[in-house]
C-alpha cells in the first residue's frame, strides 16, 4: 500500500490525488479485515501489536485523507473567509478531541501497556474505561485501536490545517511553474543516478518533514524536478540500476571522503 501511495503522491490534482488515496487505502481496509475474520491470532501480544500498532496505520489514513479531501473540495468553491472558518472549527474540533480523551492520550502517549490487554483485544475491546466519543467500526475493531487511529490522523490534519491557515494568510509562498523571471537559474551538476541516489537517502534519513510526517520518496522527487528543472519520471528505473551497480553508493562515498577531508582540513 505505501509504494502505491507514494505513486499517487505525484498526482497533481488534489482532488484526484486524494480520490485514488482513499480508494487505495479503502481496498487495503477491506482486506484487512477479510484477513482478520477468518486469522487466529498465536497469543495475546501479537494481538495487541496488531490493533494498537498495525491496524490504525491503516484506519488513520482513511480518516486523514478523507478529511483533507473534503478541504481540498471546499477550496474550488469557497471563500477566503469561509476557508478560514472551516480551518479554525476543524483545528478547535481536533483540540476537543484531545481534550475529551485526555486520558487514553495519556496512556499511549506514555508508551503504557498495563491495560493492553483489555483494550486492544476484540474480546475484551468494548470494556472500555473512559468515556468514548466514538462508534466501532466493525466486530473486529477496538474502540481502542479507532481512537489511536484518530490520534494519528489527527496530528497530520492538524498541521494539514495550519499549513493551510498560513498559505491563506500568504505567509507561505508556494513554489510554481510561474515564478518571477529574475528567480536564480539552477540546474542538476552530475548525473540522475547521482540524484536518485541522494534522494533515496534523504527520505531514510528522515530529515526533512512534510506536515508532520517524513518527507516521501514522492514528495522529494517532485521538488527535486521544480528546483532543479529535471525529469525524473525514470526514477524507478535509475533507483533498480544504482541498486545494481558494484558500488553502490559513488555519490555518498564521495560525499563522506569529502566531508572528512574537510573536517581534517579545518582542523589543524
Amino acid at each position: 500500500m505505501e509504494v502505491e501511495l507514494e505513486e499517487i503522491g505525484r498526482v497533481g490534482n488534489p482532488i484526484e490525488r486524494y480520490t485514488l488515496s482513499i480508494t487505495r487505502v479503502h481496498h487495503s481496509i477491506q482486506e484487512l479485515r477479510a484477513f482478520l475474520g477468518s486469522y487466529t491470532f498465536e497469543n495475546k501480544n501479537e494481538e495487541i501489536n496488531y490493533f494498537r500498532s498495525v491496524c490504525p496505520e491503516f484506519y488513520s489514513k482513511h480518516f486523514y485523507f478523507t478529511k483533507v479531501y473534503n478541504i481540498e473540495l471546499l477550496k474550488s468553491s469557497t471563500s477566503k473567509e469561509s476557508l478560514r472558518s472551516v480551518y479554525e472549527h476543524d483545528l478547535k474540533e481536533i483540540d476537543l478531541f484531545f481534550i475529551h480523551n485526555n486520558d487514553f492520550c495519556r496512556y499511549y502517549f506514555s508508551g503504557s501497556t498495563y491495560l493492553d490487554e483489555q483494550l486492544f483485544t476484540r474480546h475484551d475491546g468494548n470494556r472500555w474505561p473512559y468515556d468514548d466519543l466514538s462508534p466501532v467500526m466493525d466486530s473486529n475493531f477496538s474502540i481502542a485501536s479507532y481512537k489511536v487511529s484518530w490520534i494519528i490522523a489527527n496530528q497530520k490534519y492538524r498541521y494539514y490545517l495550519q499549513r493551510e491557515l498560513k498559505l491563506l494568510e500568504g505567509d507561505l509562498i508556494e513554489e510554481s511553474a510561474s515564478q518571477e523571471s529574475n528567480i536564480d537559474s539552477v540546474s542538476l551538476g552530475g548525473s540522475k543516478s547521482y540524484l536518485v541516489e541522494e534522494i533515496v537517502a534523504l527520505q531514510l534519513a528522515e530529515l526533512i518533514y512534510v506536515n508532520g510526517e517524513p518527507a516521501s520518496l514522492a514528495w522529494l522527487t517532485k521538488k527535486a524536478e521544480q528546483v532543479l528543472n529535471t525529469d525524473l519520471k525514470d526514477f524507478k528505473s535509475l533507483d533498480y540500476a544504482n541498486r545494481g551497480r558494484k558500488d553502490i553508493t559513488p555519490l555518498l562515498t564521495s560525499m563522506i571522503k569529502k566531508y572528512i577531508n574537510r573536517a581534517n582540513r579545518l582542523n589543524k
